[in-house]
Order: structure tokens, then C-alpha cells, then sequence
């Protein structure tokens, strides 16, 4: 028998940095709660609600980004700003803590996250 219920707030660890998720669908999966919803959906919505922060981004989610589009530390340095492996991973050591990286590059960061979940979005 399966249980299900709604949480009016409930905080998601699961990409590494808290996502707070409103009215969060939950079903009892082997004794414990799990959240019921479309995976893919869920981290494609994180990565547009990442896109449009308006603060900057922190190491954790840089790491997200990276891991989400499956770049290796060099091909991501590379592709933001043609800068060394070391400097992507002293972005991601910084934790929840927003980076030190310039706007620039940050901006770049965002502009490939729209633009691969949403290809059609910027060439409106």
C-alpha cells in the first residue's frame, strides 16, 4: 500500500544546495518519504530557476551545472572563459558561498543554460 500526501513546504538537499519546493507531492516509498515528481522536469525547471537568479551563483551550483551537461572540469574552463581546470574547481570550493568569478564569465554560464533548455527562448 502506498501512501501519498502534499507538503506545503518542504526543502530538497538533493542536487547539493536546498531548493525549497512548495505544495511538494510526496509518496512512501519503503517506509520513507520521496518526492513524487518528473526527475528530468525537476532539474531541467532548477536549471532555468538558476539561470534567472538574481544573485550569483554559488560553487554548488556551478558544480550542478557542470555535472547536468556531463563536463569534465578542463571542457568546462574551456568553454567559459577558456580558463584553467583549477580555476573551475576553486568556483565549486566555494561551496554555498557565491563564486569569485567575473560577470562575464557568469553571464556566459547562464546565457548556455537558457539556451540549452530553452533553444527556441533566445532567438526570440
Amino acid at each position: 500500500m502506498t501512501m501519498e500526501k502534499i507538503q506545503k513546504n518542504y526543502t530538497d538537499n538533493g542536487f547539493g544546495f536546498p531548493i525549497q519546493i512548495i505544495n511538494a507531492p510526496l509518496r512512501k516509498v519503503r517506509g520513507k518519504w520521496a518526492l513524487n515528481i518528473d526527475f528530468n522536469k525537476y532539474e531541467r525547471a532548477v536549471l532555468m530557476a538558476l539561470a534567472y537568479k538574481p544573485s550569483r551563483l554559488s560553487g554548488l551550483e556551478i558544480k550542478f551545472v557542470r555535472n547536468y551537461f556531463e563536463m569534465n572540469l578542463k571542457s568546462f574552463g574551456e568553454r567559459f572563459g577558456n580558463v584553467a581546470h583549477s580555476a573551475v574547481i576553486k568556483w565549486e570550493k566555494f561551496g554555498d558561498e557565491p563564486t569569485n568569478m567575473n560577470w562575464s564569465c557568469e553571464k556566459d554560464i547562464r546565457l548556455f543554460v537558457i539556451s540549452e533548455v530553452n533553444p527556441t527562448f533566445l532567438r526570440k
